[in-house]
């Protein structure tokens, strides 16, 4: 299981703010990424009320990070 978070602009000298958070059963990482990417897509094109992720980060279990993806990586 991971947990994906959406995230927002990253200020400096402060975490990025977390806008959603979700869980996932799915337990192949890329499969994970993949799918992350995927509600990524989804969240800015239908994004009205909220700001916009810039990006997001994977989180194993037991809280660690995995895997990340920022608009600024492409």
């Amino acid at each position: 299981m991971f947990r994906i978070e959406f995230v927002g602009v990253h200020r400096e000298g402060a975490p990025p703010e977390v806008l959603d958070r979700m869980t996932t059963d799915l337990t192949n990482l890329p499969q994970v990424v993949a799918h992350a990417k995927s509600l990524f897509s989804n969240a800015v094109a239908q994004r009205v009320h909220k700001p916009l992720p810039r990006g997001f980060r994977i989180l194993d279990i037991q809280g660690t990070e995995v895997a990340h993806w920022s608009v600024d990586d492409s």
